[in-house]
């Protein structure tokens, strides 16, 4: 009897353990998560929403439960020089929900097929409201540098590729309204899509 009840209270204990282990290995898990991102950024303070994000060819879902809708133009070769290649890109936005100002955009992280890029910070501010499309006020610019990274990649830009995969991050920082209350926000927005390749058009009609 007394085995049987040493033998029970060992199978308790290891299977308390057990799960003391299991809950600090999820509390971890989930901290390194929610660490991806700081509560704030430069006082801004971090929120999550639904944003979809679309080039010009794709159509917005307007069924879905995204909160904004952002729908990015077809890039525009600005400037070419020894130091590297110089790219405007518009883009329209539209929020479902709110309505508000946006202080300023800053980029992080921007690949074009894989080649690092420099954006920059975006400083102009705007308006936007509610179910209002909004074409931004002045286009985004994207360097691709380095006379190295231009000889290793000119002709897989130029010659193999009709679209460009753009990958990134864009932290919108505004202040937005709903329900009467202002909130002084930043956004964190996933980019992941094609575009069209601007080089081989303006080099092709160079040529």
């Amino acid at each position: 009897m007394k085995q049987r009840f040493g033998q029970t209270f060992t199978d308790f204990f290891s299977l308390e353990r057990f799960c003391l282990c299991a809950f600090i290995v999820l509390f971890l898990t989930f901290s390194v998560i929610a660490q991806d991102l700081p509560g704030k950024i430069r006082g801004y303070k971090v929120f999550k929403a639904g944003i979809a994000v679309k080039n010009s060819v794709e159509k917005s879902v307007k069924t879905d439960k995204s909160e904004a809708f952002v729908k990015i133009g077809e890039p525009v070769l600005a400037d070419v020089s020894l130091s590297g290649i110089t790219f405007e890109l518009f883009a329209e936005l539209e929020s479902v929900e709110q309505n508000g100002t946006i202080d300023f955009l800053m980029f992080k992280d921007f690949r074009v097929n894989g080649l690092a890029v420099e954006v920059e910070e975006y400083k102009n501010s705007f308006s936007f409201k509610k179910n209002e499309p909004l074409v931004l006020p002045k286009p985004a610019r994207i360097f691709l540098s380095t006379p190295q990274t231009l000889r290793g990649a000119y002709k897989e830009i130029r010659d193999s590729k009709d679209e460009w995969l753009v990958t990134g991050r864009v932290f919108v920082f505004g202040k937005f309204k709903k329900f009467g209350f202002s909130f002084k926000r930043v956004i964190p927005v996933e980019i992941n899509l094609k575009i069209k390749n601007p080089l081989r058009q303006n080099f092709s009609q160079s040529d």
